[in-house]
């Protein structure tokens, strides 16, 4: 039955009954269901066009190991100029919301006893998180890069702090945090450019060395930031069973995804010319292997990995005309237990 609306209440009309109008409706709904049947076809056909798309970028990721490791971290940094620099033309764009509301959080975050301010302590915490961002991709100093001894480093958030807060408050508010942080983001996105947001590891030879080079110079180049996370990447890909830990198997690829950066542009021999057969370079591996694991538990850390191939990494710079010695790891001196309070007082 065809229940068509306008007639009186309760009354049904059977298709074989209905006039002209009625005959009209059922041509109206029959195109309607057409178009919504190639409306969804069409939907269809995008999914699996896009679908299509994904499977040869992720084929194209697993033949080219390089690429699919250094790429991701690009990626993100790009992500990250592009909001800095967006945000830069106006309130009304969609970068400068979206970094609104990322301070913001960083704000409540700190906000640690849900009263609205953030006092010196809390302070302490909400300049940590915010600066993780733009530290990640080496654009600001980690904290022992800026700050010697762990009292420097109260010195310079205590003066920071005052300058912020009203003369007879103990707090800022979100407000006054946003203008401060917005005008500091401002002023340092002047040095951001274009051509920071492509990687110099897998652009050229030449690109390439002067990158490796700049990486084994300093721990505090934006460099090394980005090798770091490059052999994270690597190590947390071979961790396939995802317990932070991998065996001697696990290295031996993890090895060979890491040297086929250098490989490519010549700056290291095949695994072919090194070793006689598969065999062979797994004992030469597994020899490498126990001296990172000198308590012989068939596991290592990242720590552990990190270590021994930035280690490595350095010593063939001297290859490069460098020194090929390992910089130190940047650490902050603890503050003497006597120093001076200057923010007793502070929430």
């Amino acid at each position: 039955l065809f229940h068509i609306g306008g007639m009186e209440q309760g009354q049904e009309v059977s298709l074989s009954q209905a006039d002209g109008t009625s005959e009209a409706l059922a041509e109206s709904a029959c195109a309607l269901l057409q178009q919504l049947q190639e409306a969804q076809a069409r939907e269809i056909e995008q999914l699996r066009r896009q679908q299509e798309t994904e499977l040869a970028d992720l084929k194209r990721q697993l033949a080219d190991p390089i690429s699919s490791r250094a790429s991701f971290f690009t990626q993100e940094k790009r992500q990250f100029i592009q909001l800095v620099k967006g945000a830069l033309k106006g309130k009304d764009s969609r970068e400068y919301k979206e970094l609104y509301h990322f301070l913001l959080k960083c704000f409540t975050d700190a906000d640690n006893n849900f009263d609205g301010r953030v006092g010196f302590k809390e302070f302490e915490m909400l300049i940590e998180v915010a600066a993780f961002w733009p530290r990640r991709f080496g654009y600001a100093p980690s904290t022992p890069e800026l700050y010697e001894t762990d009292w420097t480093r109260l010195q310079a958030r205590v003066t920071l702090f005052k300058t912020l807060k009203q003369p007879d408050a103990d707090y800022i508010t979100f407000g006054t945090w946003l203008d401060y942080a917005i005008g500091h983001i401002s002023e340092k996105a002047k040095s951001l450019q274009a051509s920071d947001m492509i990687s110099r590891m897998d652009e050229s030879p030449q690109d390439f060395k002067e990158f490796i080079i700049a990486a084994a110079r300093s721990r505090k180049s934006r460099e090394f930031k980005e090798l770091y996370h490059f052999v994270l990447k690597c190590f947390t890909d071979a961790d396939t069973d995802f317990d932070g830990l991998i065996d001697v198997h696990s290295f031996s690829l993890l090895v060979d995804v890491a040297a086929a950066v250098p490989r490519r542009f010549g700056f290291a021999p095949e695994a072919s010319e090194m070793y006689s057969s598969e065999s062979h370079k797994m004992e030469a591996r597994a020899r490498i292997f126990e001296s990172l694991d000198p308590e012989g538990t068939g596991r290592i850390d990242f720590d552990t990995w990190l270590h021994y191939i930035y280690t490595h990494i350095c010593e063939k710079t001297a290859f490069l005309g460098e020194s090929g010695d390992v910089p130190d790891i940047v650490a902050s001196k603890p503050a003497d237990s006597a120093y001076p309070r200057p923010f007793l007082g502070f929430k």
